[in-house]
């Protein structure tokens, strides 16, 4: 018994982070399909954190009220890994961004896994431990002024995504969701002819 215990608690971690991952295209899904309704999920949420800038909230608002629903991404498991190299790279280092210490960009990190299709983009959290935080905020994308996390989300070009969130040494958590037109999974590294062409930031 005591023997299962213990696994069961080194287990958790891992169980976590699963439903972590599970949550967050789960919470862009909700965002996407009911954007009118997830205009008040927003407002909630961002009066609790501090430094929320008021005018930023409300224009998110009025864009979610406006915002025509999209259909739902799908999960792709090759996505998620390539998601989940950002996260364990970074996480470890404490670095921040869309490169990875070995000099990967979301589109290399991808093609190791398969081949994406159409657009492709990737959205990083850092700081936030529960998936609506992280989805909220992506959203509302405060400092940044052309909006790409929220451009991303809301790309009805997007068709599949994958999510992976862990430990950050630095700002504690982190998030990786990885979007793309397709994917066709492949246990090889599929070469790009452009890496940049079709990037959304």
């Amino acid at each position: 018994m005591k023997h299962g215990l213990l696994f069961l608690l080194l287990l958790l971690p891992s169980i976590s982070r699963a439903a972590t991952d599970a949550a967050v295209l789960a919470e862009i899904n909700l965002a996407r399909t009911q954007p009118a309704g997830y205009a008040s999920i927003v407002e909630a949420r961002m009066r609790a954190l501090p430094g929320a800038d008021g005018r930023c909230v409300a224009e998110t608002v009025a864009f979610l009220e406006r915002q025509r629903p999209l259909d739902p991404l799908q999960s792709t498991q090759g996505l998620s890994m390539s998601a989940r190299e950002q996260v364990s790279s970074q996480g470890a280092t404490g670095a921040i961004g869309h490169r990875g210490p070995d000099g990967s960009t979301p589109w290399s990190r991808m093609a190791r896994w398969g081949q994406w299709t159409g657009r492709a983009g990737e959205n990083i959290s850092y700081g936030y431990m529960d998936a609506r935080t992280i989805v909220v905020t992506l959203i509302v994308d405060q400092g940044v002024p052309g909006r790409g996390h929220r451009r991303n989300i809301f790309c009805r070009d997007f068709k599949v995504a994958g999510a992976a969130c862990g430990a950050h040494v630095r700002y504690g958590a982190m998030c990786v969701i990885d979007f793309a037109g397709g994917f066709v999974e492949k246990g090889e590294r599929v070469a790009m002819a452009d890496p940049w062409r079709g990037f959304a930031e």
